[in-house]
């Protein structure tokens, strides 16, 4: 009887000091890893802000709603290989200042169109010529990574992230002397692109004739993408 007491007191004996040290606190090391590669853009996109002036609503809708139409239908008769979304419309009352006052003269309907084009070289210059063909309108354009090209170096991005985080904490260990240095926990935090759609601007003005109109050419620089991982590290003291 003695002799299973003893057992039964060595047993709960072992099991404090096994949730003793359980419990003990963990030294551990934070590592945040990054890593960046540098991207040609692959699309171009155009922003277009389309206003129409009238003195009632109604018309100043009609004849947004016309130039609207002109460019949409202009893009679908093109060939350009292209996704158009339409956003934003609103109308406000045509407010003229002068002179410290203000008067009231019929409204202004306004609607932003963008266009994202896949073939900077040849189809941009064509899809911004058309724009400027069709009106009279604020036009500027964007260079951008499109998500597919984006997400084909997600894995190469990540690898990197993990191997920068992983150098980082086995430098720390090597100058600070610390042993069995292990992985306890790897939090992904994010992707990003800088910037995602980086702008080169190309202001375009509608000229009076067609001679005196000559299509642009667009050279887009690189983008960076990047990501970033924090692992977690222990190890003994």
């Amino acid at each position: 009887m003695k002799r299973a007491g003893l057992l039964i007191f060595a047993l709960v004996i072992s099991i404090w000091t096994a949730q003793a040290q359980s419990n003990a606190p963990q030294h551990t090391i934070e590592v945040e890893g990054n890593s960046e590669i540098m991207i040609v853009p692959d699309e171009g996109v155009i922003h277009i802000t389309v206003q129409k002036k009238a003195m009632s609503v109604s018309e100043a809708t009609r004849l947004l709603n016309a130039d609207t139409k002109k460019i949409i239908d202009g893009f679908k008769k093109s060939g350009i290989d292209h996704e158009l979304t339409a956003n934003n419309y609103y109308v406000n009352v045509n407010r003229i200042y002068q002179k410290g006052t203000s008067k009231d003269s019929g409204y202004v309907a306004s609607q932003n169109l963008k266009v994202t084009v896949k073939d900077i070289e040849k189809q941009l210059p064509q899809a911004v010529e058309l724009v400027n063909t069709s009106g009279d309108h604020s036009v500027n354009v964007n260079f951008a990574i499109s998500k597919e090209k984006e997400k084909s170096y997600k894995d190469q991005l990540l690898e990197l992230a993990l191997q920068d985080a992983k150098e980082k904490a086995a430098k720390i260990a090597d100058v600070m002397d610390l042993n069995q240095v292990k992985t306890q926990k790897i939090q992904y935090i994010s992707s990003q692109t800088i910037p995602r759609t980086y702008m080169m601007k190309a202001n375009m003005m509608a000229f009076d004739t067609a001679e005196s109109r000559e299509a642009p050419s667009f050279v887009p620089e690189e983008q960076m993408i990047s990501d970033r991982v924090l692992v977690t590290f222990v190890f003994e003291p």
